[in-house]
């Protein structure tokens, strides 16, 4: 039996939210975190264990006790979790900001699942790293301003990145998921979509089982979803509000959190291609806040560039994120 990756020394659970710990493999776990103790057995490939929600604190150890081992984890809080996804303006590093890097802040944590960042910084192996000033330019922009703003509270805030620049909503979600919502041909999409360069993540549920899956069913605070530009043609401007609903219905389904919180960031407007299309994507994310359930739309256009399709001022966009989170 063994962890899911996940579980490192340094990592955040949510507050107030299920504690789950899981991995892979058959036999009997204990998990021993924090005063709660709970034992399993698992007949099958996968087991979890969930212990019941917490208030915001740590350090802790959190101990799981294998039958032939027992590992030991460290540093570890409840505080907030977010999920950061969708394609290049959330995977815009600090470097490339005009704000280049951040401070040294042991309550940030930051995790990068499997296949979703490799550098000389961030590695598999790696786990959760505290954030410090010589990481923190290899940090999307958007995630280390916003958990800085919420670390303010003297949390302790973990990231989890789960992007992919030039990536389509399609790929985010389940093969068949928007069957019954459109059916169009690849004239009718936006260019990315085609784009041989982006060929391997544009498939449709590749992304989806690729990298949202690894993270499934971790529990979050919340999620950051910035993503649009690769899905604004006039065709699929129109139907992107069903599609966004669909895949947060989705999200929420496999994270088992019906209630989940979205944070949607409404595209700028730097306009490129199909003008109908973009301003159609702009509309369905205003429109998201009002008609799915504990979604709230952050409005870019008026805090960062709008001549650049990857706006460099991204902290005052931040800010305005966290006051949506907390």
């Amino acid at each position: 039996m063994k962890l899911d990756r996940i579980f490192t020394s340094n990592m955040v659970f949510a507050a107030e939210k299920p504690i789950r710990v899981y991995g892979t493999g058959e036999g009997t776990v204990t998990v021993r975190f924090a005063g709660q103790s709970v034992t399993a057995t698992s007949e099958g490939k996968n087991w979890l264990v969930e212990l019941e929600p917490m208030n915001y604190g740590g350090p802790y150890d959190l101990m799981v006790e294998f039958s032939d081992r027992t590992e030991t984890l460290e540093n570890v809080f409840v505080g907030e979790v977010y999920l950061f996804a969708g394609q290049s303006n959330m995977q815009f590093k600090m470097w490339e900001s005009t704000t280049k890097e951040g401070e040294d802040n042991d309550k940030i944590r930051i995790f990068f699942p499997d296949r979703i960042e490799k550098s000389d910084k961030f590695t598999p192996e790696d786990g959760w790293l505290v954030c410090t000033k010589e990481n923190s330019p290899h940090i999307s922009a958007i995630a280390y301003h916003t958990a800085a703003e919420l670390a303010k509270k003297g949390i302790a805030v973990g990231i989890v990145n789960c992007y992919q620049g030039a990536s389509v909503i399609e790929s985010w979600s389940p093969k068949g998921a928007f069957d019954k919502i459109c059916d169009l041909t690849l004239e009718q999409k936006h260019g990315d979509h085609g784009d041989p360069e982006y060929e391997a993540w544009q498939g449709e549920g590749t992304l989806y089982e690729y990298a949202f899956l690894q993270i499934v069913p971790f529990s979050f605070s919340g999620v950051v979803w910035y993503q649009g530009e690769s899905d604004a043609s006039a065709v699929e401007g129109e139907v992107y509000l069903e599609e966004l609903t669909e895949m947060i219905k989705i999200w929420r389904y496999d994270l088992k959190d019906d209630n989940l919180p979205f944070v949607i960031v409404q595209l700028a407007d730097y306009i490129w291609g199909d003008k109908v299309g973009w301003k159609l994507v702009q509309e369905a994310q205003l429109k998201a806040e009002k008609t799915i359930s504990n979604t709230k739309t952050v409005i870019s256009k008026d805090v960062c560039e709008t001549d650049n399709i990857h706006p460099p001022t991204k902290d005052k966009l931040a800010k305005r994120i966290a006051e949506a989170l907390m």
